[in-house]
């Protein structure tokens, strides 16, 4: 038998066998390969400061949370996670020394409070992504309390000013990039980098012709 990542001959008593809910799921491992495989993501559960780890051998949350790859483009992407049991009541771009760093931390700090002073069952989950300075922070709570979840939330954005525009600049699109794209598309009211990646999904293969049509445009208004 081989171990269906590195292709080291081990024997059947020896295997480890990947997680159900994993990229890896049922086939035969050598230990090496199962155990230190590069997480995708990391739950923590309330007030239980342990991590579980979700890879691409092991899912150590007994099939609470899944991940699968979202590719953005073929050498870049991020992990998404679901759940069966949790619902999403959140989620955030998580972008080491970014000026939304601070806020991120005491929205966090203050929706945990929240949460545990009303008993709900809730989850962060951690999950990277092909650039090493930025992670997805997702948030979710049992289904059954989802509303109040919500509700709770939405406090906590509010006190932490969350919904302000500032916070989101120059973590897709730098700042000269946001500017560009403001005064190309103004139907748009583009004000965050949340507003410009929707018009380049919403654009989808066409963004990059549409985006040279207008600059052509505006430089021949310019030029008259």
């Amino acid at each position: 038998m081989k171990c269906t990542v590195c292709d080291q001959r081990i024997r059947r008593s020896e295997a480890y066998f990947g997680d159900k809910d994993t990229l890896y799921e049922g086939k035969p491992l050598c230990e090496t390969c199962y155990y230190e495989d590069e997480p995708c993501a990391t739950v923590i559960y309330r007030k239980d400061d342990t991590p579980y780890i979700i890879s691409e051998t092991r899912n150590e949350t007994e099939g609470n949370f899944r991940v699968r790859w979202r590719s953005t483009d073929p050498w870049r992407g991020y992990y998404e996670t679901s759940s069966d049991k949790y619902s999403l009541v959140n989620t955030a771009e998580l972008l080491a020394y970014h000026e939304s760093e601070q806020m991120l931390k005491e929205f966090d700090e203050r929706t945990r409070e929240l949460f545990d002073e009303h008993e709900i069952e809730y989850a962060r989950v951690f999950a990277r992504s092909s650039n090493v300075f930025y992670q997805n922070y997702d948030l979710y709570a049992k289904k059954d309390q989802i509303f109040l979840a919500g509700l709770l939330v939405a406090k906590a954005k509010q006190e932490v000013d969350y919904d302000n525009p500032k916070w989101y600049h120059n973590i897709v699109f730098d700042e000269t990039a946001l500017i560009k794209l403001i005064e190309l598309f103004p139907e748009y009211k583009i004000k965050s980098d949340y507003d410009a990646t929707k018009l380049v999904e919403e654009l989808g293969d066409n963004a990059l012709n549409e985006l040279q049509k207008r600059m052509k445009e505006k430089r021949g208004a310019s030029d008259g």
